[in-house]
């Protein structure tokens, strides 16, 4: 979800009614993105369009309303530890 627009339109759909709503991007490096994915792109996951896609919101991220968590070089129990510790 790189628009404010789109997090603020789910949460408004939400009974969040004695909820806590912590908005969280999950980021990395530009480098690390595109690793990322190439592999699915190999793997037939996903089309090569999708790196250019992506790598023109990486700026977008950047002015929404949440919490960053930089993911470059962590594994995955990594960054649920930092986010669970949010």
């Amino acid at each position: 979800m790189h628009e404010q627009s789109i997090i603020d339109k789910i949460i408004s759909c939400l009974n969040t009614v004695n909820c806590r709503i912590i908005a969280v991007s999950l980021i990395c490096s530009e480098l690390e993105l595109i690793y990322r994915l190439q592999k699915d792109v190999t793997a037939g996951i996903r089309t090569s369009e999708v790196i250019k896609q992506s790598i023109q919101r990486i700026s977008l991220y950047r002015s929404l309303n949440t919490i960053k968590v930089n993911t470059s070089g962590k594994s995955a129990a990594e960054v649920v530890k930092e986010i669970a510790e949010l």
